[in-house]
């Protein structure tokens, strides 16, 4: 019986980058190993992305090498995280630019375009509920097949205070993905189940955003915050230097989903993400370049992964 594949792409701000970075390579050593010409996306049945890596998983799917991903986030990172407010009372960043650089790319494509089935995540704020924006892998996802994949990928990766809530056809007040799945693995495995009804025939490679040494927040101003400390760690007189708050809801969930899915599919499952030598925060451009040399694959990450989606699809 054919392997239904999966690939899984966290959030993580512009630590995306070192996705885009490691994705590029295991894409060039498969290639090379194989003398093919193949994009990362065509080597999987479904991609479920998060957030930075709910931008990936969408260009991906409609048939965007990892090599070209991995050039848009060098161009894209430094345009977009330009700050217009400090964050405090209105979102830090506009996402025009954001909306702008990413039509270039995704142009008016909508979930009915893809050539990899995919899976997007978001949070309804108006009622608390998870919005996964899915091709039509299952009869019920045709009623919102029409939803741009550009308003698909600007609602996964609205991060609260950092970017402004957003619509798309279907829904409306969408925050990000990461509040209920920065590390999707789950949401695709549990999809994959119903899809092909054998978990023994399903494998999965979960790609992070990198394991910090430390979370970019001091754990000491929290032991007795308020909300104020808990929201906006304070660096100097209003000037806000990131959200403890966010960053432990996406760090503990990725976590989590990474220990239950390791459980669920055992050898069927690799989740690579390389230690970063600091943490790096949502949208830390100035630490980009430390993970331009963390991207390596081992040879043994390489091996498990041609084991993984050796086969037909």
């Amino acid at each position: 019986m054919n392997k239904f594949k999966i690939l899984s792409l966290d959030g993580g701000g512009i630590r995306g980058y070192l996705s885009a970075k490691i994705l590029a390579n295991i894409e060039k050593l498969l290639n090379e190993a194989n003398s093919e010409n193949i994009n990362i996306g065509q080597r999987f049945d479904l991609i479920v992305g998060t957030s930075t890596g709910g931008i990936i998983a969408c260009a991906l799917a409609i048939g965007k090498s990892a090599q070209y991903v991995l050039e848009l986030y060098e161009n894209l990172i430094p345009k977009v995280f330009k700050p217009v407010s400090k964050g405090i009372f209105a979102p830090k960043y506009d996402n025009n630019i954001l909306k702008e650089e990413l039509t270039k790319v995704l142009e008016d494509k909508t979930l009915k375009d893809v050539i990899t089935h995919l899976c997007i995540t978001s949070v309804d704020v108006e009622n608390a509920s998870p919005r996964f924006h899915k091709s039509g892998y299952f009869d019920r996802n045709s009623t919102r097949l029409d939803e741009k994949l550009v308003d698909i990928a600007l609602a996964t990766s609205a991060a609260p205070t950092y970017f402004p809530l957003v619509k798309t056809k279907h829904s409306t007040n969408l925050t990000d993905g990461g509040i209920v799945a920065n590390n999707p693995s789950l949401v695709g495995l549990i999809d994959a189940m119903q899809i092909t009804n054998n978990l023994e025939n399903i494998v999965l490679v979960s790609i992070g955003t990198g394991e910090q040494p430390c979370m970019p927040y001091k754990v000491e101003k929290l032991q007795k915050a308020g909300k104020i400390k808990w929201i906006l760690e304070i660096k100097n007189y209003l000037i806000p230097d990131g959200s403890p708050l966010i960053e432990l809801l996406l760090e503990s969930q990725s976590k989590l989903a990474h220990f239950q899915t390791k459980f669920l599919l055992g050898d069927r499952y690799l989740r690579i993400n390389p230690k970063i030598m600091s943490s790096i925060e949502l949208d830390e451009v100035s630490k980009l370049e430390s993970l331009r040399n963390v991207a390596d694959i081992s040879k043994q990450e390489l091996e498990k992964i041609k084991t993984l989606l050796g086969g037909q699809k």
